[in-house]
């Protein structure tokens, strides 16, 4: 007699249905498991003897032959316990609700006290399938909080292999999980009123958060540059539900959710210190686990003193910037994973940090500037939509107890302008400015023969690249947005244009 049981198999963001089939026979009594399942997924036939003799089971003296398909997709770690262990009961218990298994998805770690043990993947493996023809899923207890966070689907959290049994056989009717409501998290810990002056670099700081203008901050030491890049994350538009579960999908296969913290439902911040490894920032050896810029999905990764980063590991995030993903390729198997993150980061302009500042000499010599700025490609500093210079503030500004604008209201004016380019690109598969490709810049960033006339002129005396004069297009739109206005107009540009300085930069 032949059963089949419906299971997963993930490599890591890639979902696959595993289909399950039993078989028993009269041979010598004994469990195989057969097609790619590895050392622990084999193991799990003595882990199901034990639960099944701690819960009274009686196996009959027959051989139950396991097979896990599809054969091309290797299954490993003890996920398939559970799964493994109703296709054996599905054989030998005749009263089991066929129509409920045949709806549902089994994922689940067994123990040997024959209790349900949490899992990873609760998140994507729902999202995945309930796309699919599965009305059911049971999770265990202790992932049932992260599981009550998604719509449409009904999601049963299981306690013990006891309580499944009573289930399948209709013994007891599950209770699906509730449906929480997803709230954003947006505390407060450094607002901007409480940073004095610097009200041109604020403006600048509010226009990289109206949609994932990365940003570079550069000047001497003591000049709140590091302060000014984490109070970005405090006016940043609020995650939409569809990012929140995204972004808490790549923190689930990472086992960087728990009881306390079930979903991500804040702005990732992600700080990289600069002994960092270009393994570290990309991808997790042979395994294919995401890391850095996939774990700032959905908004911040901060490099803080840019150039003591090894060149190397900048270099990789060239095409993850540019891409908005990342793909990591081993001869096994190959993985994609989001990457939209926005890169901030400060540096000082050399290496005894007074490279033109205007109150401490600079102490290296010409060749020791070059060398050090120099760390940083200049196909990389094209990527930065705004160059930023972070000047010091006079102790009497810095003490000063006027009122400044703070970060709700500053935040305000962000949500404006990503309502409005989230309405402009509803027809499109891109959300905000910074996506658009030299296509849409024709269609939605239309440029008077005035605008044209400037943007020709800074191009010769900047030198700028292709790349950075759609860059400074781009960034014009989102001020544009900031301003409500339809079209892009001379300020907009110069603006833009300003933004784009390199004059702490020495280019030859």
């Amino acid at each position: 007699m032949i059963s089949k049981v419906f299971s997963v198999a993930n490599i890591w963001l890639d979902s696959f249905l595993v289909t399950v089939e039993a078989d028993s026979n009269k041979s010598l009594p004994t469990i195989e498991i057969v097609w790619l399942a590895d050392i622990s997924v084999k193991e799990a036939k003595e882990r199901i003897r034990t639960a099944f003799k701690n819960l009274w089971i009686v196996l009959p003296p027959r051989k139950f032959i396991i097979n896990l398909s599809p054969s091309n997709i290797k299954k490993s770690w003890n996920r398939y316990d559970l799964p493994i262990a109703i296709w054996i009961l599905n054989l030998i218990l005749d009263n089991i609700d066929k129509n409920l298994l045949n709806n549902s998805i089994f994922v689940w770690e067994l123990g040997l006290d024959w209790e349900i043990k949490p899992i990873q993947w609760v998140i994507p493996v729902i999202l995945e399938w309930k796309r699919k023809w599965f009305k059911y899923f049971f999770v265990p207890y202790d992932n049932y909080k992260e599981a009550s966070y998604i719509k449409w689907v009904d999601v049963f959290s299981i306690k013990n292999l006891s309580e499944i049994i009573k289930i399948l056989t209709n013994q007891i009717t599950p209770v699906p999980i509730a449906y929480e409501n997803i709230e954003y998290k947006n505390d407060y810990e450094i607002d901007f009123s409480d940073i004095k002056w610097n009200f041109l670099q604020k403006r600048a700081l509010m226009v990289s958060a109206s949609w994932m203008h990365n940003i570079l901050m550069i000047w001497p030491p003591w000049s709140w540059k590091t302060m000014l890049a984490k109070a970005i994350k405090w006016i940043l538009p609020p995650m939409d539900e569809e990012e929140i579960l995204e972004t808490s999908m790549i923190y689930s296969i990472k086992w960087l959710l728990d009881k306390e913290l079930p979903i991500i439902n804040f702005r990732p911040f992600r700080t990289v210190h600069h002994t960092a490894s270009s393994i570290s920032i990309i991808w997790w050896w042979s395994w294919l686990q995401p890391w850095e810029i996939s774990l700032s999905n959905n908004w911040i990764l901060f490099f803080d003193e840019l150039p003591e980063f090894p060149r190397q590991v900048l270099e990789v995030l060239r095409q993850p910037l540019e891409d908005k993903k990342i793909t990591i390729s081993r001869a096994s198997w190959s993985t994609t994973y989001p990457a939209k993150f926005m890169f901030v980061a400060t540096m000082n302009p050399c290496k005894c940090w007074y490279y033109q500042d205007p109150e401490k000499p600079c102490k290296c010599s010409l060749n020791e500037i070059k060398k050090y700025q120099w760390r940083i490609s200049w196909p990389l500093l094209d990527r930065f939509d705004i160059l930023l210079e972070v000047p010091r503030q006079k102790i009497e500004k810095i003490l000063s107890t006027n009122k400044e604008e703070t970060s709700n209201c500053i935040r305000k004016k962000v949500v404006n302008a990503w309502k409005i380019q989230r309405n402009r690109y509803k027809n499109e598969k891109i959300n905000f400015n910074s996506q658009l490709d030299a296509k849409l810049i024709n269609k939605y960033c239309k440029l008077s023969e005035d605008v044209k006339d400037i943007l020709k002129q800074a191009t010769e005396r900047m030198s700028l690249s292709a790349r950075a004069i759609h860059r400074v297009i781009r960034l014009s739109r989102t001020l544009a947005d900031l301003d409500s206005s339809e079209n892009i107009t001379k300020q907009h540009i110069l603006e833009a244009l300003q933004y784009r300085s390199k004059n702490m930069f020495i280019e030859e």
